[in-house]
Formats: C-alpha cells, structure tokens, sequence
C-alpha cells in the first residue's frame, strides 16, 4: 500500500511539473535567448550564493560586478530573473506600464498593503491619496520640526565629544523616528525616550537582514515551509515588535478624535489625516492597510534616512577635505541658528556629498519589478511573468559611466556640468519613472537640515577606509561594520 501511494505521488508531482512547464513554454523560450549561468532543477541559479551568510554574498556580487554581462538572467526556484544595468534600457523599464507591479519576491517582507509593497491597483489609490503630503509646499512646511530635532540629536552627542570612536547611526535613528512621528503622525510620544527609538531603529534593521535572506534560499519560498523554521519565528518577533508602535500612534490618534468634516482643507492634511481619511470617512482603504501604511512611513522614513546621514557623515570623516569645504558653505549660509527652507536650497556643495554618498551606498542596492505583459527592450524581449532586476549599486559604480574612478569617492561627480553629460538613469538613488519614490522631498529636507547641523557643530574622523567597508545584504543596504567614528568640537 505504501509503495502505491509512493508511485502515485512521484507520477502526480511528474503530471504537475509536466503541465506547468507547457504553462510557461513562451516563458521558457524567450528566457533561452537571454545569456545566463547553468540552472540546476528546481532551485536554478540560486546555488551559487548556497553557504554565504548575509554579508558574503554582498562581498560575492561585487567581485564580479564589473565583468558580469548584461541582460543576463537566472532562475530562483520558479522565478524567472532577468537583469538590466544600462541606463536607456532601465529607463524603457522604468517608465513602462508592463512593469509597474512589484516583483512577488518582495511578498518576503511582509506589510504587503503598504505604498512600497502593494500591488498596483492599491498603489495608485495610495499614491494619488498621498501624494500632498509630500508636495514642496508641505515638506517645507515640515522644515521647523526638523530643525528643533536635529538640536535634539547635536545635543545628545556632546557626550561623545573628545571620547572614543562610537557607532553613530542609533545616534540618528532617535533624530529620523521624532521627525516622522511628529511630521507625518502628527503625534508626541517617547518624547524623551532615547533607549526606545534607538531599540526600534535596531530591531528594524535586524528584521530586514533576516527578511531578505529568504530571497537567495528558494528552498524556504513555501510558505508552509518557512513557517516550521526559527527564521519565521524570529521575523514574527520582531515584526510585532514594529508593529507596536504603529498600534501606539493609531491610538493615539484615536484619543484626539479626528474631525472629518467636509470644511477642512485637503491641502493641510499630512499623512495620517489622510490615512484616517480613506478609512473612516471614505471607506476607500480597511484597518489592515491603513495599519500596513503607518508601519511602512515609520520604518521606511526611519531607515533609509538614518542610513543616509550616517553614511554621508563617515564618507566626510574619511574624506577631510570635503568635509571642511561642506562646512565652509554651512558657515557661509547659516552660521547659527535655525535653518530655513530658503538655507536649504543654497546648501550646494553639501547635496553634492550626500548625492555621491548615495551613489557608492545606494540605499537600496536593488529594485525588482514584475513584467506583466511581455516588453521589447532593445534587441530582447522580457517575458511576462519574469522579474525584472536593476542592480543600483552595480550602475551606480559601472566605469564606462562613472570613469574609472568610479568606486572612489567624489562630490565632484554631481557638477552640473557632468549631471547634464550623463543619462538620468545611471543615478537612480529613490528608484525613478512611473513607481519612484514618493517621500523624495521629505528625505532630502531631513538630510541637510541634519547634516548641516551636525559639521557646524563637530569635527567628525574616523580609522575607517573606503576598503574597510562591508555591506549587509538587506532590504536597506546596510553596513556590517557599522559607523564607527569620533567627533570634536569646531
């Protein structure tokens, strides 16, 4: 009996893998057309990250990052991959109505209602729902809030003033996750609650490693599977543990009682408003979304920014030049007191570093799409139903764009003169086309108003070299051997 239910399984499962091969036969053809490494059954490509842990395989990728060819693709599991990395065929992609659907690779990190993850149908609502949140008019209107923030993050650093080399990324968390809760949840909570903020910024960073592992493990792309392993039992901690204080704000918000009356201006409303808007009032969105949104801006605002302040103060602690002349144009522009909108855009020199900052330390260190329809990019055809990959951090560091220097560090890369030479897509650092970034603006107020901050009041150095860095493969780019630096008066 038990031999029959063998045989009968193995010719089932045969059937299955028969019929679904016939299912994808265009698939399949298209696929072979486009160079790629040896597939093994069933996992396909994705044996030749098997053993790495999260920072090897970032350490694998770049060793071959100026010799693979591209398009290539490969597969993991059931997945088609197809790679781009030249900027006229990311911008064919990127603008493309076949391609605006996220990849289902980024279902592995959860909160698949939220803005970033969302299917297209609930990304456009949120996105034409959202959008005056970040309009010009309104981001600056956020500018005081980061100004009285960033005295809060200077002054709790002149502790550290004088002393040994510290991790100063938590030290930025507490500034980000202040911001946010006040700009975009209109609430005050943990005011003073330093430990908190930087436990939340922690834990975030941690559950995006852990998350993103599963893309290069196929083995665990079964839900059924993941969930009998320790990895989903860790994930499911620390995501509650996010999640806290999203249910915190909600109730927060609760307790005010928002008014929904039809006399209140839309253009006033920031983001939670508008939240409570299609939830309560228009019923456009449920509680999961709305739920899924107020995690996505906490960790989402608090992640990538912090990550980009730390890194632009470390390239300026390892680069003393550019730091001194960043701090000229701080002194120059507002040598005390509050920083304004009108400073903001003056701040030239200082957009230069964070945007050469970005580039070598993309934030995201690659995007994924899914191709719905099948799409002509140059001589190839992208199937439908592959993921399309764009390596950021590949493109951002490819000589014959960037020079030979290209993996240098230099401010001067965002001339006019060369920003008007090169394709706009070759500095993709908020993705681009018709799915960008929608917290842009809001990111870049954040960054100079911190930064300035920061070089007008210390002096930042640090043992660190451009070669001693190694990268965290993780949703957020991530730096293992974290921001260590010292800091003195100026």
């Amino acid at each position: 009996m038990i031999e029959l239910l063998i045989v009968f399984f193995l010719c089932s499962s045969l059937a299955y893998y028969v019929k679904f091969r016939r299912s994808r036969k265009r698939m399949y053809e298209l696929a072979a057309k486009i160079p790629g490494p040896f597939d093994l059954p069933l996992i396909g490509s994705s044996y030749m990250g098997y053993g790495l842990n999260s920072t090897q395989i970032t350490e694998y990728l770049l060793q071959f990052m100026h010799s693979i060819p591209t398009p290539m693709r490969g597969w993991l599991g059931p997945f088609l991959v197809v790679i781009f990395d030249k900027p006229e065929h990311l911008s064919v992609i990127l603008n493309s109505q076949s391609c605006v659907q996220k990849s289902p690779l980024y279902k592995f990190f959860r909160f698949e209602k939220g803005i970033i993850f969302t299917e297209r149908n609930l990304w456009r609502l949120l996105r034409k729902r959202l959008n005056p949140t970040f309009s010009s008019q309104t981001v600056r209107s956020f500018v005081p809030v980061f100004d009285t923030e960033a005295d809060r993050m200077v002054d709790q650093l002149d502790q550290f003033v004088g002393k040994e080399a510290f991790d100063i990324l938590p030290k930025t968390s507490v500034y980000t996750i202040s911001a946010t809760l006040t700009n975009l949840m209109k609430v005050h909570m943990h005011t003073d609650d330093i430990e908190y903020k930087e436990e939340f910024a922690d834990n975030a960073e941690k559950m995006w490693i852990l998350l993103f592992r599963r893309i290069y493990k196929p083995w665990l792309f079964p839900e059924f599977i993941y969930r009998l392993t320790p990895e989903f039992k860790r994930e499911s901690k620390r995501i509650a543990q996010l999640q806290d204080l999203s249910r915190e704000v909600y109730e927060a918000r609760l307790a005010t009682k928002p008014n929904f009356s039809e006399s209140g201006s839309p253009s006033e409303e920031v983001l939670i408003e508008r939240l409570e808007q299609m939830f309560f009032k228009t019923g456009e969105i449920d509680h999961a979304t709305m739920m899924n949104n107020i995690d996505t801006f906490l960790f989402a605002s608090n992640d990538t920014t912090t990550n980009v302040i730390a890194n632009s103060l470390l390239m300026m602690a390892m680069h003393p030049a550019v730091q001194e002349r960043a701090y000229q144009e701080v002194l120059e522009i507002v040598p005390s007191g509050a920083i304004t909108a009108e400073d903001l855009s003056k701040l030239v020199y200082l957009e230069m570093v964070i945007k050469e900052t970005m580039r070598l330390i993309p934030v995201a260190p690659i995007i994924t799409r899914t191709c719905e329809e099948e799409l002509q990019v140059d001589q190839w055809t992208i199937p439908a139903g592959a993921i399309v990959a764009m390596p950021i951090m590949k493109i951002h560091r490819d000589r014959s764009i960037w020079g030979e220097r290209s993996e240098d560090f230099d401010p001067d890369n965002f001339l006019p003169e060369k920003c008007a030479q090169r394709n706009p897509y070759a500095y993709l650092p908020f993705s681009s086309g018709l799915r960008n970034c929608i917290g842009m603006r809001y990111a870049w107020v954040a960054l100079k108003v911190a930064l300035a901050k920061l070089i007008r009041r210390y002096r930042f150095s640090t043992d660190l070299k451009m070669e001693d860095i190694k990268f965290e493969a993780s949703l957020v780019l991530l730096l293992s051997n974290k921001h260590m630096m010292r800091i003195e008066w100026r």
